[in-house]
């Protein structure tokens, strides 16, 4: 028994480590406090961990959606940071051999002009149904004073089911402002 909890628990660390190059971070419990002002390694990092903790595995031959992050007090806002994560996000999925269609070049997704693809308000079904996808990404984003909250999941799209989650803190930075307002 002794063997199998060290066994796990270097897997673990093993597991977060293969994080490290990318961003500094502490973990506590299931989040992740980010100490990281790189959106590209933001997007990076919370794509690896949602990959990490899938509870089904994703087929990468079918299709993955990501829709941008979502102000979690209206989710019909975004903001041009919610559209950059999700751009390194899709850059990220498609590094790691999934399926991920550039929605932006499609016309059957509900797109806001300056505000980005909805997901989170918009039937599951039909829009992952119009795109033939298995899985969607959605995350919200709560903005503090100090800090910014992350909240990503990837969803099922058969079922609505999410099948893999991940939360965030990071430090709000003078660059991370001028993306949110």
């Amino acid at each position: 028994m002794r063997k199998r909890v060290f066994f796990v628990g270097s897997l673990i660390l093993l597991l977060l480590a293969g994080c490290a190059p990318y961003v500094s971070y502490t973990t506590i419990g299931t989040s992740v406090d980010l100490k990281e002002s790189n959106l590209v390694r933001v997007g990076y990092v919370i794509s690896d961990c949602l990959i990490n903790n899938l509870r089904t595995p994703l087929n990468p031959d079918e299709v993955v959606l990501v829709a941008c992050f979502v102000d979690v007090n209206n989710v019909q806002r975004s903001s041009s940071f919610g559209r950059m994560l999700a751009e390194h996000m899709v850059s990220r999925f498609s590094q790691n051999g999934y399926t991920v269609i550039e929605v932006k070049l499609r016309d059957s997704l509900y797109v806001k002009e300056r505000e980005g693809e909805f997901l989170l308000s918009r039937k599951l079904r039909d829009i992952s149904s119009a795109h033939n996808a298995q899985a969607v990404v959605v995350g919200t984003y709560l903005l503090a004073p100090n800090d910014v909250y992350l909240s990503a999941r990837i969803v099922q799209a058969s079922n609505a089911r999410i099948i893999s989650s991940c939360d965030f803190r990071m430090p709000l930075t003078d660059d991370f402002k001028t993306m949110l307002w």
